[in-house]
């Protein structure tokens, strides 16, 4: 178990790596699926996009002007805001099914993951609560570490069902992640595990 939350973490920050902005993606060549023509005007852009994985059993709406690549890093699927000049990274949202290896309580997988993500540098949790989404329990967690000397925020959405577990992380700086965070939380509301 403690391998595998290593593996979600190292994934997360080898993304971040990959997400850090030196020059503009191509969009021709990018490995990245464009759900939104860039050449569309503001106006005219979907406010929501539904996206179903069938493989993984989950779907969901996410905001219209989003990005998605599935199958990479170990996750199921990740979104990526639009990037603009000043980002240090795309703020993202990378969704990961896992199987469990016992019987865990949210609580227990809950007190794993943090010692897991403790180790991170300048690890501080903000927040911890269990909340309800679509009639499923789930753990909400908060908190903030450096990666690169890059000041991040992160909110993870933890839900167990049928000997999976389901890790629904956003991943933005610290400067951005209010930005976002209304948005993403529309898009957790949406989520329905089949």
């Amino acid at each position: 178990m403690k391998n595998f939350l290593s593996l979600i973490l190292l994934a997360g920050s080898i993304f971040l790596l990959g997400c850090t902005k030196p020059v503009p993606v191509d969009i021709e060549t990018s490995t990245w699926t464009n759900t939104t023509p860039t050449n569309i005007p503001e106006e005219n852009i979907p406010k929501r996009q539904s996206y179903e994985n069938k493989i993984d059993g989950f779907s969901l709406q996410f905001p219209g002007d989003r990005t998605f690549q599935e199958k990479v890093y170990g996750a199921s699927v990740v979104f990526s805001s639009p990037i603009t000049e000043t980002d240090k990274i795309k703020e993202n949202v990378m969704i990961v099914k896992s199987p469990l290896d016992k019987p865990y309580t949210l609580e227990e997988y809950y007190l794993i993951l943090k010692a897991e993500s403790a180790k991170q540098p300048n690890y501080v949790e903000i927040e911890s609560s269990t909340i309800k989404i679509n009639d499923l329990d789930a753990k909400k967690i908060i908190y903030k570490s450096t990666s690169n000397s890059t000041k991040l925020q992160f909110q993870q959405v933890l839900f167990i069902k049928d000997d999976f577990v389901y890790t629904f992380t956003y991943t933005a700086t610290e400067a951005t992640f209010a930005e976002y965070a209304q948005k993403i939380n529309e898009m957790i509301a949406t989520l329905e595990i089949k």
